[in-house]
């Protein structure tokens, strides 16, 4: 949840001085409101965003604070990780435990566009929602590794499979931490809102489509059947290991340019 540029003031009753908008009202504000496009991943620019834009708008309407949805993010996803090392590799299991990562990662989203609904975040909530990424992306891949090795045959004849969702692991952690940093040396703590960057902008997206936090949720899915599900994966944390050493000497440049 970063804090950002508002959108539009409240009407009378708000927390901005006004009762709170429609849902519809909101959602329209929040479209002229967005972060930007630039290298979001596919998933997350056309499902991600615009969910996590409704879910906002919903909370708004029920006077729920960014916080407030901070937390049921983090409750949905850690509920996810901890059923994914819990439960066998079935059919229902494994969309249950997506489902549950796919609704904590459009919560994750509706925090930030909830604080521009409200005029702003705070440096406690921002730092909230980042305690709660660092948690997720610190036991994500454990649980599947946890997972793997309770109750994936193929994992028993190949115990060097293992090896993939700790190396995920380091990747992802890696990636994201260094784009915050990034991000944040960037534009000093704010978030620059969305513009028009036609075919380079959807371009980028695709390109990024490996380091998706919301593909990988989807993928996830398929843990009932592990050979497939591991190609799958294995090729995500190709690409994501790829896109991550790619983008560390470009940011570096950047930094070097600020």
């Amino acid at each position: 949840m970063n804090p950002s540029k508002p959108v539009s003031p409240g009407r009378p009753g708000d927390p901005a001085g006004g009762a709170r908008p429609s849902i519809g009202e909101s959602i329209r504000a929040l479209s002229t409101a967005q972060k930007a496009k630039a290298g979001a991943p596919l998933y997350s620019r056309l499902v991600n965003r615009p969910l996590g834009r409704v879910l906002a708008a919903v909370a708004h309407r029920l006077g729920a604070t960014p916080d407030q949805v901070t937390v049921l993010s983090a409750a949905c996803t850690m509920t996810g990780i901890i059923l994914i090392a819990a439960l066998p590799l079935t059919v229902w299991a494994a969309l249950v435990t997506a489902g549950l990562l796919v609704l904590g990662y459009a919560l994750d989203s509706a925090d930030g566009q909830l604080a521009r609904l409200r005029h702003g975040g705070s440096k406690a909530g921002e730092w909230l929602d980042h305690v709660a990424d660092a948690i997720k992306l610190s036991s994500l891949h454990l649980a599947i590794a946890i997972s793997l090795f309770r109750f994936a045959d193929v994992v028993g004849s190949r115990p060097a499979l293992l090896l993939l969702p700790l190396a995920y692991s380091a990747v992802q952690n890696i990636h994201f931490f260094t784009y915050i940093l990034t991000y944040q040396l960037r534009y000093n703590g704010g978030t620059p809102l969305a513009r028009d960057e036609g075919r380079a902008g959807i371009l980028k997206s695709i390109l990024s489509a490996p380091t998706d936090y919301g593909l990988l949720c989807i993928v996830l899915a398929l843990r009932w059947a592990p050979v497939p599900f591991l190609v799958l994966y294995a090729l995500m944390l190709l690409g994501s290991a790829g896109y991550l050493a790619l983008a560390l000497p470009k940011w570096y440049r950047d930094m070097r340019a600020l």
